[in-house]
């Protein structure tokens, strides 16, 4: 019945067979069918009807099928026989030396019948029992049941031969037995051994008993029963065969027929299966609790099966250590580093020759305790210029148990790897001159623990060869649909042949492109209301600038009138001395007027440029009147006017301390440029001495009339003192409080703004940009491009070979730090797999259709063919057609305005010049042959006439379309 198993390769089902039930009236069938049985075969009978077989973990057995009610059609020989569970085989053992021309064979019927009980004799052909398998000579009538031949003649009936079963699958399979149901009564040196096929060699396992013949009948067997027990090579073994080798030399003097062997019933039984393996570990030294980059060993204890297993010598194991380094390993004692502080799992599994065991999980077992110095690390800046600025690296803040201040070890490590500079200290001033980034790596040592952190991308060198970038506006708040002059100012050693505009909402003049432009001075327009930064810059000979400059720019819808008011820095002063006003006026403003009574040249300063003026002087004594008008182009001007506001008289003042900078509000790291405007009767000769609070070190001082460069890392507000030093003695010093105010917040970090497709095809490209604010560099991972990374602002064109979803990640930094990255997904889709069909040839004037395939794929989009005039439908995907030369035709197809795909499909023309006019045709109106008129193809010019018997020319025509419905003069 072939091979049972269950779903566990190790586990075998209990397998019960039926209870048989013979009925009477089938059992006085077989007597009628058989004729009178004696006693013993009537009680054989009517017993086995009601038996009940039971046999634990049976893979595979053998009965030889069922009975056969004809006696006479015996000799079904073994070789062959197969009764569902496998063709047997009966292999000559020896070949023809020891067996000969008439030697005795391997039957499979029911001339010796079988179902029988142990202590029962066999029964000649008959009953309702099933085939056996069994010895007979092939003397007379072939098959005569459990008989061989011995007559001492050596080339006649010397036997030596082996049934063989098909193979027995015994995977997953242990303890493996064969148990049947046999007789044997051979002579004094003739025997039946029973054989075992381990997949490679077969082997006689034991030897037959001899159980006897009949007492009242001594050519019938005596049944016996034996249980052999398999190899240990059959465990698990997909390839056993089990047989019977029968042998019988012809050196007995024994004349006639003698029982020989009958076999019936065999199965082949599994035992109780092996135990899997029972992992089990601890750690050698017992020690689970310690500081990181702690180490340890676990000690393997597994138990295996003590007899089946092959032990842990050849075992595999499969560790997995959470938290650990390595993560896995296979070795049977691996050592296990941790490096990170936690609670950590540790998990085994094990594999032997009987099979794999459920993991074994110790939860929490490991505890990694936080150790050694825990890294702060700050740089002075993180974008310093090649060859111009070095770094200095700040570990004031990291903590410790007394870190060793002797143990500092840095490494800084550029891109390339070409430039590896080693510094010590815990506060290292490093100059890195590779343009690019570069990773840092810091150690140091405390009381518990020497440690390492690596900083990944950490300092990023910059070319600041280019242009230094610097511009300004005419204004910065305007009103919708209003214009802002853009003016560069930006410095250079060479000179800058290309400039590079960011205009977000507005339109600079002579553009086609909204918010760009390459114009030096743009002029820009702005329609929408908000807040926008215009961002510059710029290329020279020695390449593009590091770092671009940006104003932040307002535009105002501008409802509501505005109220005018001013305030003055003086309102008495000295002749020579120069005034400041401020305008205080609310609401918005657009254009000012300023009228200074006594100022300038002629007396009457006029100012309409500036909403602020400054530096207004009065060279004459008097009182003078000040006018401010401001309005806001829509509603009524607002007009300030103080009589007698400013009182000049004849006197000499210190000098009036003036300054201006290039930015009040910066971000940390950033940079100030400081001008004085102070003003006195001896400008021209004043000497300075500038102050400036919280100024990087080295810079906090100055002597120069325009300082420049001067850099604050601190955030806060910082006051700037300025002593101007006049020749006649009087001095005048000035604290400017909170001219400086430096901040360190998200505002500072750089933002991206993407233009990134998030669809694109296969084998296409796309141009990847993104609009950066304040970003000194980027980076760009494009995973599935090419290329798949870049550092330019704009990476350009970039193709997608392969079809797949992939994320692109772009990143920005500035000396405040990175800015949120921007994730962008792209589907690379595949183009539909469009077939316009093989090439066609047709002869001129014949009809073709086309048709456009998609591999079996259903129509999700459109087609469209061409030459458009040539086909019938050039939106169809099947087209009729009719060229009159050879043609190419294209067609597209797309794919819900995603992928389009083309194809082509060239149909050549043959051309065959014929003529002929048809001798007859029937204008009855029937719409069959109605009309004659000149066939064929490659007619370029003709003549047709027909005449009517009399020789009157009825009908006559110059074209081949034209045809002749058989009237003449309306007849």
């Amino acid at each position: 019945m072939g091979s049972l198993k269950n779903g566990n390769p190790y586990f075998h089902s209990l397998i019960q067979k039926k209870i048989t039930i013979k009925s009477q009236a089938f059992f006085s069938q077989m007597v009628a069918k058989r004729g009178s049985f004696g006693l013993k075969s009537f009680l054989l009978l009517f017993f086995f009807s009601f038996s009940t077989y039971w046999s634990f973990g049976q893979i595979w057995e053998e009965n030889f099928g069922l009975f056969e009610f004809d006696c006479f059609s015996q000799g079904t020989l073994a070789n062959g026989y197969n009764s569902g569970a496998g063709a047997w085989t009966v292999t000559d053992v020896n070949g023809a030396a020891q067996n000969g021309p008439a030697s005795n064979q391997w039957y499979v019927s029911n001339s010796t019948p079988g179902d029988p009980f142990v202590g029962t004799c066999s029964i000649d052909c008959g009953g309702f029992a099933s085939r056996t398998l069994h010895v007979g000579n092939t003397q007379g009538v072939a098959d005569q049941g459990a008989e061989y031949e011995e007559l001492g003649n050596a080339i006649f009936f010397n036997t030596n031969k082996r049934a063989e079963s098909p193979v027995i699958d015994c995977t997953g399979s242990f303890n493996n037995t064969v148990t049947f149901l046999y007789g044997h009564n051979p002579g004094l040196i003739d025997k039946c051994f029973f054989s075992y096929f381990d997949g490679t060699t077969w082997i006689d396992l034991q030897e037959l008993g001899t159980p006897g013949i009949c007492a009242f009948d001594p050519d019938e067997l005596i049944w016996d029963q034996v249980t052999i027990n398999l190899p240990a090579s059959a465990n698990s073994n997909p390839n056993v065969r089990i047989g019977f080798r029968w042998f019988n030399d012809d050196v007995e003097t024994n004349a006639g027929l003698r029982p020989s062997v009958v076999i019936d019933n065999i199965t082949v039984d599994a035992g109780p299966p092996p135990d899997l393996p029972a992992p089990a570990f601890s750690v050698i030294d017992g020690v689970t609790q310690f500081c990181e980059q702690g180490c340890v060993t676990f000690l393997n204890e597994t138990v295996f099966d003590p007899v089946f297993s092959t032990g842990p010598g050849s075992a595999t194991y499969a560790w997995a250590f959470e938290g650990g380094e390595p993560a896995t390993s296979d070795l049977q004692n691996p050592s296990v580093c941790y490096n990170t502080p936690g609670l950590y799992n540790v998990t085994l599994t094990v594999t032997d020759n009987i099979g794999t065991s459920p993991p074994f999980v110790q939860v929490d077992l490991i505890d990694v305790l936080p150790c050694g110095p825990n890294f702060v690390i700050e740089a002075s800046t993180q974008t310093p210029c090649a060859n111009e600025e070095c770094v200095t690296l700040s570990t004031d803040n990291t903590t410790g148990n007394n870190i060793d201040p002797d143990s500092w070890v840095w490494t800084f490590t550029s891109e390339s790897g070409f430039d590896v500079v080693p510094a010590v200290g815990p506060n290292p001033t490093v100059c890195l001159n590779e343009v690019g980034f570069y990773d840092v790596t810091v150690q140091a040592t405390d009381d518990d623990l020497t440690k390492t952190a690596e900083l990944e991308n950490y300092i990023e060198v910059l070319d600041c060869s280019g242009p230094d970038i610097f511009f300004t506006v005419s204004q910065q708040v305007i009103c919708v649909n209003e214009c802002i002059q853009f003016t560069d100012q930006s410095q250079t050693n060479s000179v800058i042949t290309e400039w590079n505009w960011t205009l977000p909402g507005g339109q600079a003049e002579g553009e086609t492109e909204p918010g760009v432009s390459t114009q030096q001075n743009p002029l820009v327009c702005y329609d929408v209301p908000g807040s926008y930064w215009a961002v510059l810059s710029a290329t020279d000979a020695e390449g593009p600038s590091a770092r671009p400059d940006s104003i932040l720019i307002t535009v105002d819808d501008c409802l509501g009138a505005p109220e005018a008011n001013f305030a003055a820095s003086d309102t008495v002063i000295c002749e020579g001395d120069c005034v400041d006003f401020q305008n205080q006026s609310i609401g918005l403003q657009v254009e000012f007027l300023w009228i200074f009574e006594g100022a300038g040249p002629n007396g009457q300063g006029i100012s309409t440029d500036v909403e602020d003026p400054q530096v207004i002087c009065y060279e004459q004594e008097g009182v003078y009147d000040v006018t401010f008008t401001v309005t806001d182009n829509i509603n009524i001007p607002s007009t300030d006017f103080r009589p007698m506001f400013i009182t000049v008289e004849a006197c000499e003042n210190p000098p009036t301390p003036r300054i201006r900078v290039s930015q009040d509000t910066i971000c940390a790291g950033k940079c100030v440029d400081f001008f004085t405007e102070s003003t006195g009767q001896n400008d021209e000769l004043f000497l300075y001495e500038w102050t400036f609070a919280g100024a990087v070190e080295g810079s906090e001082t100055s002597n120069l009339p325009n300082p420049s460069g001067i850099c604050y890392n601190e955030t806060g507000s910082f006051d700037v003192v300025l002593t101007v030093f006049s020749p006649t003695g009087l001095d005048s010093t000035r604290v400017f409080e909170s001219v400086v105010t430096v901040i360190d917040d998200p505002i500072c970090r750089p933002e991206i703004i993407p233009n990134i497709p998030d669809t694109i095809c296969s084998g296409d490209c796309a141009f990847l940009t993104a609009e950066f604010i304040d970003a000194d560099s980027v980076r760009w991972t494009i995973p599935g491009g090419n290329p798949e990374s870049s550092t330019a602002f704009e990476p350009g064109l970039v193709c997608f070979e392969e079809v797949g979803d992939y994320t692109i990640l772009v990143e920005a930094f500035n000396p405040s730090g990175a800015a949120i990255p921007v994730f962008q997904n792209i589907f690379v889709a595949e183009r539909p797999p469009l077939d316009a069909g093989p090439d066609r040839t047709i002869n001129a004037g014949a009809v073709i259709q086309l048709t456009a395939g998609l591999g079996g794929e259903e129509v999700n989009g459109s087609f469209l063919w061409q030459p458009f005039d040539l086909v019938d439908d050039f939106r169809a995907q099947t087209v009729t057609t009719s060229p009159d030369e050879t043609t190419q035709f294209i067609v597209y197809y797309d794919e819900n305005n995603s992928c389009t795909a083309i194809d082509t499909v060239t149909v050549t023309v043959n051309f065959i010049a014929a003529v002929g006019v048809p001798n007859s045709f029937s204008p009855n109106g029937d719409g069959v042959n109605d009309v004659v008129r000149v066939l064929g193809q490659g007619i370029s010019r003709m003549e047709f006439k027909i005449f009517n018997r009399y020789g009157q020319l009825v009908y006559e025509s110059n074209s081949q379309s034209e045809s002749w419905d058989g009237t003449f003069n309306n007849k």
